[in-house]
């Protein structure tokens, strides 16, 4: 949904940017019904350091994901005792139209809790993959082996799993096992799934000496 950027919203926008709260824009977007992008700069202005509004910006994000009364200690219990199968019971009865911002708050709100990335990872992608997920990865919280079982099972997303694993195994250290992870990527890809944004993180962080491997192993430039 295109949101109508008037002069009250980019007046907010700005101050938000100038480091005054993030409330204002995120109650103007939620009033045009821009959701979504509502829930984005919330999520992005709690990860900031003091955040202005926090509490207000938590409860907005609570009633955007509807999430129930109980639902962060059935959140602390989890963390406290994270399975595959527990996973299951947070998710179980959720609303389709509120799944995909029920599982990015249980992903934000768990790791925050401190709850293995690997666990987490496994878990939450069961449903398939979100920003929140890729970017556990990239923050190096998943072993590559946690992210190629899960690509065993991923039918046509296989491409963009093991391209995460070839992320994943870049910030190990493993240029071996990024170079075979990207070339398996690369074989796997469709119309809906490419290896080249896997390419591009691994580019943009590669020394001259790992960018020389790359090209000898004709790993393409963007």
């Amino acid at each position: 949904m295109g949101v109508h950027r008037d002069s009250e919203l980019r007046d907010a926008e700005q101050r938000w940017l100038n480091g005054d709260s993030a409330l204002p824009v995120v109650k103007l977007l939620v009033s045009r019904g821009a959701k979504a992008e509502a829930a984005a700069v919330a999520r992005l202005a709690l990860t900031r350091p003091e955040c202005p509004d926090a509490a207000d910006l938590e409860a907005i994000l609570d009633r955007l994901a509807a999430s129930p009364v109980g639902w962060t200690e059935s959140l602390a219990e989890f963390a406290r005792s994270p399975s595959l199968e527990r996973w299951r019971e947070l998710m179980r009865f959720v609303p389709l139209q509120y799944a995909y911002q029920r599982q990015r708050e249980a992903v934000r709100r768990l790791r925050s809790l401190g709850v293995d990335g690997n666990m987490l990872f496994r878990c939450a992608s069961e449903y398939g993959l979100t920003p929140d997920l890729i970017e556990l990865v990239e923050d190096g919280c998943v072993a590559v082996s946690t992210i190629v079982e899960r690509a065993d099972r991923s039918g046509g997303a296989k491409a963009t799993y093991l391209g995460l694993a070839a992320e994943a195994a870049f910030l190990a250290g493993d240029m071996v096992g990024t170079v075979r992870l990207l070339r398996q990527s690369n074989a796997h890809e469709n119309e809906w799934c490419s290896a080249l944004p896997h390419v591009s993180f691994i580019r943009e962080r590669a020394s001259p000496e790992q960018k020389d491997l790359l090209d000898r192993a004709s790993i393409p430039h963007l």
